[in-house]
């Protein structure tokens, strides 16, 4: 559109063929005229066009940065989510080696005679339900790789897993300097740079308003006669029924827009931010407690539980509601990672870095 917009009007060739036929009263000689006429624009026309298409390339450039850092987060979104699935699969892995374990060791029990058979019973039902939950983990894990490599065009995925770890810990940015910074997002800068562009529009549909004038010239030819003549003249439009009022109304009006979207993508965009950094403020503190009080805990009471068991000291109903602590307890930790990194991701979006958010922008 700035290529186009830079271009100017084509000549006209023009051909006509005057005093063909007539009375024979009227002494007429046959005449034909050639010329080349060509448009010239009013001054600033051009230059107003040229600025209005630089504008919209502009405009482009940060709607591209917009989805430069949309994809960028829901990569990292899908990424951190796989990584969740994984880490659950891991942990019904053990669980479901822990539930073997223990039927084994139930079953070693009673075959002593020092526990009853509804024990081991128990013990099996309880090994069939971590089986189960092993199996949904497993699934998990296949639809988190498709949602990921649909991404990038993939049905079926062709990695096997994904290679990393969840973050554990992040840092939380200084809350005013960032929604103070939010207006250097190309979210918010496109609106800038539509309210230039309509601006120009503006003064385009103003310019509209001069007449174009055309200019003419050629050269004339008589039937009979050696030689020709010159020929040259002006042709100015009259702006008496078409003066470009409705362009001048709806480019005034979409100026006006612009400011009103602005302000409303702004608004959404302090809303986001501040949900997303709630969001990632609790889940750093959930992933800390549970990191450091409630999972070793857990750990703790369930390895006493298991070898005062194998002792006979305690219950089996007890150590397997120890084995089920534990094992939600270290799930609901990789819950809160998985929400920690998505809370990350969603804030990490609307705080500008300044590398990429005018990606697709040239001079």
């Amino acid at each position: 559109a700035s290529q186009q917009a830079r271009a100017f009007a084509n000549p006209n060739l023009m051909l006509e063929a005057e005093d063909l036929s007539g009375s024979e009263s009227l002494d007429v000689t046959p005449q034909n005229t050639f010329a080349i006429s060509q448009s010239i624009e009013w001054f600033g026309k051009r230059s107003a066009r040229v600025e209005a298409a630089q504008l919209e390339r502009d405009v482009a450039a940060r709607d591209l940065a917009r989805g430069h850092r949309d994809l960028l987060a829901e990569v990292d979104r899908k990424f951190a989510t796989l990584l969740g699935a994984q880490e659950r699969a891991a942990i019904a892995g053990q669980n479901a080696q822990t539930a073997r374990e223990v039927t084994q060791a139930v079953s070693y029990l009673v075959t002593a005679g020092e526990v009853s058979p509804i024990e081991e019973a128990r013990a099996e039902g309880d090994q069939a339900l971590a089986s189960i939950e092993l199996a949904n983990a497993v699934r998990d894990v296949d639809l988190a790789r498709r949602a990921l490599a649909r991404l990038w065009g993939e049905d079926v995925p062709s990695f096997a897993t994904a290679a990393g770890t969840l973050a554990t810990a992040v840092e939380l940015p200084e809350r005013d300097a960032a929604l103070a910074a939010l207006a250097a997002l190309p979210d918010l800068t496109r609106w800038d740079a539509e309210a230039a562009r309509q601006a120009s529009l503006v003064t385009l549909a103003e310019k509209q308003t001069l007449p174009d004038l055309t200019l003419i010239v050629g050269a004339r030819t008589y039937s009979g006669h050696d030689g020709s003549a010159y020929v040259a003249g002006l042709a100015l439009p009259i702006p008496l029924f078409t003066q470009f009022a409705g362009a001048r109304a709806e480019a005034s009006a979409r100026q006006e827009q612009a400011t009103h979207d602005r302000r409303a993508d702004e608004v959404r965009i302090r809303v986001e931010f501040l949900s997303a950094y709630e969001t990632l403020s609790r889940a750093i503190e959930e992933a800390r407690v549970l990191r450091d009080e409630v999972l070793p805990r857990a750990s703790k009471v369930y390895e006493a539980l298991n070898e005062g068991y194998r002792r006979g000291k305690f219950r089996l109903l007890d150590l397997l509601e120890a084995r089920r602590t534990l094992a939600r307890t270290r799930l609901q930790y990789v819950d809160a990672l998985v929400r920690l990194n998505l809370a990350d991701a969603d804030l990490r979006r609307l705080i500008p870095d300044g590398t990429e958010d005018t990606i697709g922008a040239h001079p």
